[in-house]
Protein backbone atom coordinates (compact mmCIF):
# COMPACT_ATOMS: atom_id res chain seq x y z
CA UNK A 1 0.00 0.00 0.00
CA UNK A 2 1.14 3.54 -0.71
CA UNK A 3 2.44 5.06 2.52
CA UNK A 4 0.72 8.11 3.94
CA UNK A 5 3.19 10.97 3.41
CA UNK A 6 1.53 13.02 6.13
CA UNK A 7 2.37 10.43 8.76
CA UNK A 8 5.91 10.26 7.41
CA UNK A 9 6.27 14.05 7.70
CA UNK A 10 4.87 13.89 11.22
CA UNK A 11 7.42 11.24 12.21
CA UNK A 12 10.14 13.52 10.79
CA UNK A 13 8.78 16.39 12.94
CA UNK A 14 7.88 18.33 9.80
CA UNK A 15 4.67 20.33 9.41
CA UNK A 16 2.12 19.55 6.71
CA UNK A 17 0.96 22.42 4.48
CA UNK A 18 -2.69 21.78 3.62
CA UNK A 19 -5.16 23.55 1.32
CA UNK A 20 -8.94 23.42 1.66
CA UNK A 21 -11.25 22.70 -1.29
CA UNK A 22 -14.80 24.05 -1.24
CA UNK A 23 -15.41 24.23 -5.01
CA UNK A 24 -16.88 20.98 -6.41
CA UNK A 25 -14.54 20.75 -9.38
CA UNK A 26 -11.97 18.15 -10.36
CA UNK A 27 -10.16 20.85 -12.34
CA UNK A 28 -9.82 23.06 -9.25
CA UNK A 29 -8.62 20.05 -7.27
CA UNK A 30 -6.06 19.15 -9.93
CA UNK A 31 -4.70 22.71 -10.10
CA UNK A 32 -4.26 22.86 -6.33
CA UNK A 33 -2.74 19.38 -6.25
CA UNK A 34 -0.07 20.49 -8.72
CA UNK A 35 0.65 23.68 -6.75
CA UNK A 36 2.84 21.86 -4.22
CA UNK A 37 0.69 21.48 -1.11
CA UNK A 38 1.42 18.41 1.00
CA UNK A 39 -2.29 17.70 1.42
CA UNK A 40 -5.67 18.80 0.10
CA UNK A 41 -8.84 18.51 2.14
CA UNK A 42 -12.16 18.29 0.32
CA UNK A 43 -14.75 20.01 2.49
CA UNK A 44 -17.93 17.94 2.37
CA UNK A 45 -19.45 19.79 5.34
CA UNK A 46 -19.50 23.46 4.36
CA UNK A 47 -18.10 23.15 0.85
CA UNK A 48 -20.26 22.56 -2.23
CA UNK A 49 -18.99 19.02 -2.92
CA UNK A 50 -21.35 17.10 -0.69
CA UNK A 51 -21.60 13.63 -2.22
CA UNK A 52 -19.42 10.99 -3.81
CA UNK A 53 -20.52 11.80 -7.37
CA UNK A 54 -18.72 15.15 -6.99
CA UNK A 55 -15.95 14.03 -4.66
CA UNK A 56 -14.76 10.95 -6.60
CA UNK A 57 -13.56 12.97 -9.66
CA UNK A 58 -11.76 15.33 -7.26
CA UNK A 59 -9.98 12.41 -5.58
CA UNK A 60 -9.02 11.10 -9.01
CA UNK A 61 -7.63 14.50 -10.01
CA UNK A 62 -5.58 14.80 -6.82
CA UNK A 63 -4.36 11.25 -7.46
CA UNK A 64 -2.37 12.50 -10.47
CA UNK A 65 0.13 13.91 -7.94
CA UNK A 66 1.80 12.93 -4.66
CA UNK A 67 -0.49 15.29 -2.73
CA UNK A 68 -2.41 13.44 -0.02
CA UNK A 69 -6.23 13.70 -0.32
CA UNK A 70 -8.35 14.05 2.82
CA UNK A 71 -12.07 14.60 3.29
CA UNK A 72 -13.71 16.70 6.00
CA UNK A 73 -16.97 14.79 6.28
CA UNK A 74 -20.35 16.45 6.97
CA UNK A 75 -20.87 14.76 10.33
CA UNK A 76 -19.85 11.77 12.42
CA UNK A 77 -21.63 9.26 10.20
CA UNK A 78 -19.83 5.90 9.90
CA UNK A 79 -21.31 5.17 6.46
CA UNK A 80 -19.85 8.41 5.09
CA UNK A 81 -16.41 7.76 6.59
CA UNK A 82 -16.32 4.31 4.99
CA UNK A 83 -17.49 5.50 1.56
CA UNK A 84 -14.90 8.28 1.40
CA UNK A 85 -12.12 5.88 2.38
CA UNK A 86 -13.30 3.25 -0.11
CA UNK A 87 -13.16 5.97 -2.78
CA UNK A 88 -9.49 6.64 -2.00
CA UNK A 89 -9.34 9.36 0.65
CA UNK A 90 -6.23 8.80 2.77
CA UNK A 91 -7.70 10.41 5.85
CA UNK A 92 -10.85 11.76 7.43
CA UNK A 93 -11.33 14.97 9.39
CA UNK A 94 -14.49 14.62 11.47
CA UNK A 95 -16.33 17.73 12.76
CA UNK A 96 -17.94 18.35 16.13
CA UNK A 97 -16.39 15.55 18.17
CA UNK A 98 -17.68 16.18 21.68
CA UNK A 99 -16.81 13.06 23.70
CA UNK A 100 -14.52 10.07 23.69
CA UNK A 101 -17.51 7.88 22.79
CA UNK A 102 -18.05 9.95 19.65
CA UNK A 103 -14.34 9.80 18.85
CA UNK A 104 -14.38 6.02 19.21
CA UNK A 105 -17.37 5.83 16.87
CA UNK A 106 -15.47 7.96 14.34
CA UNK A 107 -12.16 6.12 14.51
CA UNK A 108 -13.79 2.69 14.60
CA UNK A 109 -15.48 3.37 11.25
CA UNK A 110 -12.07 4.09 9.72
CA UNK A 111 -10.34 0.89 10.93
CA UNK A 112 -10.92 -2.70 9.90
CA UNK A 113 -11.50 -5.36 12.58
CA UNK A 114 -10.18 -6.17 15.06
CA UNK A 115 -9.17 -2.51 15.61
CA UNK A 116 -12.48 -1.07 14.42
CA UNK A 117 -15.65 -2.02 12.59
CA UNK A 118 -15.08 -0.72 9.05
CA UNK A 119 -16.83 -2.84 6.46
CA UNK A 120 -14.71 -4.38 3.69
CA UNK A 121 -15.03 -2.98 0.17
CA UNK A 122 -12.11 -0.66 -0.78
CA UNK A 123 -12.99 -0.49 -4.48
CA UNK A 124 -10.98 2.50 -5.68
CA UNK A 125 -8.74 2.59 -2.60
CA UNK A 126 -7.27 -0.81 -3.42
CA UNK A 127 -6.91 0.03 -7.11
CA UNK A 128 -5.22 3.39 -6.47
CA UNK A 129 -3.33 2.83 -3.22
CA UNK A 130 -2.24 -0.78 -3.61
CA UNK A 131 -3.43 -4.37 -3.71
CA UNK A 132 -2.31 -4.83 -0.09
CA UNK A 133 -4.52 -1.95 1.06
CA UNK A 134 -6.49 -4.12 3.49
CA UNK A 135 -3.34 -5.32 5.24
CA UNK A 136 -1.94 -1.83 5.90
CA UNK A 137 -4.78 0.69 5.85
CA UNK A 138 -5.34 0.64 9.62
CA UNK A 139 -1.83 2.10 10.03
CA UNK A 140 -1.87 4.42 7.03
CA UNK A 141 -5.32 6.08 7.14
CA UNK A 142 -5.28 9.37 9.05
CA UNK A 143 -8.03 10.18 11.57
CA UNK A 144 -8.34 13.73 12.89
CA UNK A 145 -11.08 14.72 15.34
CA UNK A 146 -12.15 18.34 15.16
CA UNK A 147 -12.03 20.25 18.43
CA UNK A 148 -14.47 23.10 17.93
CA UNK A 149 -17.29 22.78 20.47
CA UNK A 150 -17.49 23.64 24.14
CA UNK A 151 -18.00 19.98 25.03
CA UNK A 152 -15.16 18.83 22.82
CA UNK A 153 -12.81 21.36 24.37
CA UNK A 154 -13.92 20.41 27.89
CA UNK A 155 -13.47 16.68 27.18
CA UNK A 156 -10.25 17.01 25.21
CA UNK A 157 -8.09 14.94 27.60
CA UNK A 158 -10.59 12.07 27.44
CA UNK A 159 -10.89 12.34 23.64
CA UNK A 160 -7.11 12.28 23.34
CA UNK A 161 -7.03 8.81 24.85
CA UNK A 162 -9.20 7.31 22.10
CA UNK A 163 -7.34 4.25 20.77
CA UNK A 164 -6.06 4.64 17.21
CA UNK A 165 -6.95 8.36 16.97
CA UNK A 166 -4.16 10.15 15.10
CA UNK A 167 -4.82 13.70 16.16
CA UNK A 168 -6.88 16.85 16.54
CA UNK A 169 -7.90 19.51 14.04
CA UNK A 170 -8.86 22.86 15.56
CA UNK A 171 -11.79 24.76 14.05
CA UNK A 172 -11.06 28.28 15.39
CA UNK A 173 -14.32 29.82 14.16
CA UNK A 174 -16.68 27.35 15.81
CA UNK A 175 -14.40 27.17 18.85
CA UNK A 176 -14.66 30.97 19.15
CA UNK A 177 -18.44 30.72 19.10
CA UNK A 178 -18.37 28.00 21.75
CA UNK A 179 -16.14 30.12 23.99
CA UNK A 180 -18.33 33.20 23.61
CA UNK A 181 -15.70 35.23 21.76
CA UNK A 182 -17.35 38.10 19.88
CA UNK A 183 -14.90 38.36 16.99
CA UNK A 184 -14.76 34.79 15.76
CA UNK A 185 -11.59 33.32 14.32
CA UNK A 186 -9.46 36.20 15.64
CA UNK A 187 -5.93 34.86 16.04
CA UNK A 188 -5.03 37.91 18.14
CA UNK A 189 -7.67 37.12 20.78
CA UNK A 190 -6.01 35.96 24.00
CA UNK A 191 -8.85 33.64 24.97
CA UNK A 192 -8.76 31.86 21.62
CA UNK A 193 -4.97 31.63 21.66
CA UNK A 194 -5.06 30.13 25.15
CA UNK A 195 -7.58 27.53 23.93
CA UNK A 196 -5.37 26.75 20.92
CA UNK A 197 -2.38 26.33 23.24
CA UNK A 198 -4.44 23.94 25.38
CA UNK A 199 -5.26 21.75 22.38
CA UNK A 200 -1.61 21.72 21.34
CA UNK A 201 -0.50 20.87 24.87
CA UNK A 202 -2.90 17.91 25.14
CA UNK A 203 -1.92 16.64 21.69
CA UNK A 204 1.75 16.78 22.66
CA UNK A 205 1.06 15.02 25.98
CA UNK A 206 -0.62 12.07 24.25
CA UNK A 207 1.60 11.93 21.15
CA UNK A 208 -1.09 13.11 18.72
CA UNK A 209 -0.83 15.15 15.55
CA UNK A 210 -2.16 18.69 16.05
CA UNK A 211 -3.78 20.47 13.12
CA UNK A 212 -5.48 23.84 12.76
CA UNK A 213 -7.48 25.81 10.20
CA UNK A 214 -5.84 29.17 9.43
CA UNK A 215 -7.09 32.27 7.66
CA UNK A 216 -3.82 33.21 5.94
CA UNK A 217 -0.37 31.76 5.16
CA UNK A 218 1.07 34.15 7.76
CA UNK A 219 -1.16 32.72 10.50
CA UNK A 220 -0.35 29.20 9.29
CA UNK A 221 3.36 29.96 9.67
CA UNK A 222 2.73 31.25 13.22
CA UNK A 223 0.85 28.10 14.14
CA UNK A 224 3.64 25.97 12.69
CA UNK A 225 6.12 27.82 14.89
CA UNK A 226 3.86 27.13 17.89
CA UNK A 227 4.26 23.43 17.20
CA UNK A 228 1.28 22.44 15.04
CA UNK A 229 2.03 19.53 12.72
CA UNK A 230 -0.72 20.29 10.19
CA UNK A 231 -1.72 23.78 9.07
CA UNK A 232 -4.26 24.86 6.47
CA UNK A 233 -2.79 27.88 4.73
CA UNK A 234 -5.25 28.38 1.86
CA UNK A 235 -8.91 27.91 0.91
CA UNK A 236 -9.85 27.84 -2.76
CA UNK A 237 -12.88 30.17 -2.71
CA UNK A 238 -11.15 33.11 -0.95
CA UNK A 239 -8.12 32.58 -3.20
CA UNK A 240 -10.27 32.95 -6.30
CA UNK A 241 -12.21 35.91 -4.88
CA UNK A 242 -9.04 37.80 -3.98
CA UNK A 243 -7.35 37.06 -7.31
CA UNK A 244 -10.40 38.14 -9.30
CA UNK A 245 -10.85 41.34 -7.30
CA UNK A 246 -7.14 42.12 -7.71
CA UNK A 247 -7.33 41.73 -11.50
CA UNK A 248 -10.37 44.04 -11.69
CA UNK A 249 -8.63 46.64 -9.51
CA UNK A 250 -5.41 46.49 -11.52
CA UNK A 251 -7.37 46.85 -14.78
CA UNK A 252 -9.35 49.84 -13.51
CA UNK A 253 -6.14 51.47 -12.28
CA UNK A 254 -4.73 51.21 -15.79
CA UNK A 255 -7.57 52.78 -17.73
Amino acid sequence: MRTNRLKELWRQNSAVNNAWITIPSSWTAEILAHAGFDALTIDAQHGLASDLSAILPMLQAIGTTDTVPLVRVPWNDPATHMRMLDAGAQGIICPMINTREEAERFVGACRYPPVGYRSYGPLRAELHLGSDYFQHSNEEILTLAMIESGSGFKNIEDIAQTPSLDGFYVGPWDLSLALGIQKIGDFEDTQLLNAIDKVLSVATKYGLMAGIHCATPEIAARMKEKGFHFVTSAVDTPLLKRAAADVVKRYLDLI
